[in-house]
């Protein structure tokens, strides 16, 4: 009699207990899914140079590394890029990288209006509270390729060719001309610059043996100059190398998607704060490459001045005005 009580109580005991477990899971209500990190990218539609194409890259690598939620927009004028940035602004998306330049001024006006979203510029130097730009030292790597330039001619004339691009070029200018006049021993060297493939024939006829070609868009027309002319090129895009091998002996490499890279991430564990993301050639960003079909000669000299005008910035014996933004 008491076994078969105590049997009956351990059934209660039981289906107490299950009943609490059943009643306690019914009630617990499923936790919402993490809303994935959001981020967008404007471009204007006519943009067709180097930073859009780096930036896209940049977005893929963004969503692989962060598992972010990514999209690419192209605006028309200044009308659809200031509708589209406040699109983004009432959708709570959390970062806005706007490519090329028009949307500067406006920036300001529409990203006060939407404080959670951070909005950086690429390139730029423009800042706010929730306004960020992406600034690479082109001085410090144009110093690297000015003082290349100045070794691989036996003349050691080198030119500026100008194309189309942003105002980081000029910068980029003033290094490489105070690259090439550092390992200069003449007085006052003056360096000529030229526009477009009638400019190569210019640089040509003035006894220039290498050019920095600064721009953000390769004109087949200025390649194809250089390559008829024997004139070499410094370029800002390491793919002109594959597309004139004989011809480009080094470029600037600039590592957007990197940069990219660690904006967003300070902005996905909210540690952004808006200013200009600076980056040098100590950040691991900004370069110069040589092309390694120079030839064996040519690729020892290249860079021996490579490494040593490297050091030389790198140690801070170099100085240029603007940098430490």
């Amino acid at each position: 009699m008491v076994d078969a009580m105590r049997k009956s109580w351990y059934v209660v005991v039981a289906l107490f207990l299950l009943m609490t477990v059943l009643t306690t899971a019914c009630g617990r209500e499923d936790p919402e899914p993490a809303k994935p990190f959001t981020v967008r990218m404007l471009s204007a539609r006519s943009l067709s140079g180097r930073w859009e194409r780096a930036a896209e890259r940049g977005l893929g690598l963004i969503a692989a590394e962060l598992d972010a939620d990514v999209a690419r927009f192209r605006v028309e004028d200044q009308g659809d890029a200031r509708a589209r940035l406040a699109e983004q602004g009432r959708a709570g998306v959390e970062l806005v990288f706007c490519v090329g330049a028009g949307v500067e001024k406006m920036l300001h006006s529409e990203a006060a209006a939407f404080p959670a979203t951070a909005f950086v510029l690429l390139p730029g130097r423009d800042h706010g509270p929730n306004v960020g730009s992406i600034r690479f030292l082109p001085e410090e790597a144009g110093y690297l390729a000015g003082a290349v330039a100045g070794e691989i001619v036996p003349d050691r004339r080198v030119g500026l060719l100008r194309g189309v691009g942003g105002a980081w070029l000029e910068a980029l200018e003033d290094g490489f001309v105070a690259g090439y006049r550092a390992r200069q021993r003449s007085g006052k060297i003056t360096v000529e610059a030229a526009e477009g493939p009638d400019g190569v024939w210019e640089l040509m006829s003035a006894g220039i043996g290498v050019a920095l070609y600064a721009s953000d868009r390769s004109d087949p027309a200025v390649l194809s100059a250089a390559h008829n002319s024997g004139i070499l090129l410094v370029t800002t895009d390491p793919d002109f190398m594959h597309v004139e091998p004989e011809v480009v002996i080094a470029a600037i490499e600039v590592d957007v998607p990197e940069a990219m890279l660690r904006v967003a991430r300070e902005v996905r564990d909210g540690a952004f704060s808006g200013r200009v993301f600076s980056f040098d050639l100590g950040s691991g960003v900004l370069d110069v490459v040589l092309n390694p079909d120079l030839g064996a000669d040519r690729l020892a000299v290249a860079a021996d001045a490579l490494e040593e005008a490297r050091s030389e910035v790198t140690a801070g014996l170099v100085e240029f005005d603007g940098l430490g933004l």
